[in-house]
Order: structure tokens, then sequence, then C-alpha cells
């Protein structure tokens, strides 16, 4: 079971939650540089396309990576899909 990490900012703020979920354990993080109500782009693909059965994905929370309850719900069901687990640092 591998733990990466995953991070979608507008600005150097997917910096900062890169630095946290490595700090946290994260193997690798992928991130996106987005406005949080726009869907996940190319490391959400790059990201799904390494995640296997088991695997995790953690993010830093909801709120600072999507402000978008589809983009949310969009995000866990892939996931769940895949067998992947979703951890939160920070709720």
């Amino acid at each position: 079971m591998t733990v990466y990490g995953y991070a979608m900012a507008a600005s150097v703020e997917s910096d900062d939650q890169a630095a946290e979920l490595i700090a946290s354990g994260c193997t690798h993080v992928f991130s996106d540089a987005h406005v949080s109500t726009e869907p996940p782009g190319s490391g959400w693909l790059e990201l799904v396309d390494r995640v296997q059965r088991n695997d995790t994905v953690r993010i830093v929370n909801w709120g600072r990576l999507t402000r978008s309850t589809e983009t949310a719900r969009f995000i866990r069901t892939s996931l769940a899909n895949l067998g992947v687990h979703v951890e939160t640092l920070n709720g």
C-alpha cells in the first residue's frame, strides 16, 4: 500500500499543501493549479493512472482542495471505484 498526496490550489498554496502532505508521509504528491471551483486537471489524471487498489490518497482538507461539492463528490467516488482510500489531514 502506497500513500499519495493530492493538492489543488490557484497559487503557491499548492506548494504549502504539498509540503504538509510530504511531511505526513506521502511518497509522492500530485497537484493541479486551478481555481478551487474547477474540476481536477492533469495532476489528477497522473494520480489516477498511478494509484492501485488499497493505496491511500491523502489531502490536506476538502475546503482547501475544492469549494465545489460536485468536484469533491467526483474525487471521492472516482477513488472509491478504484478501491483507493481517502484520508484528510485536517478534517
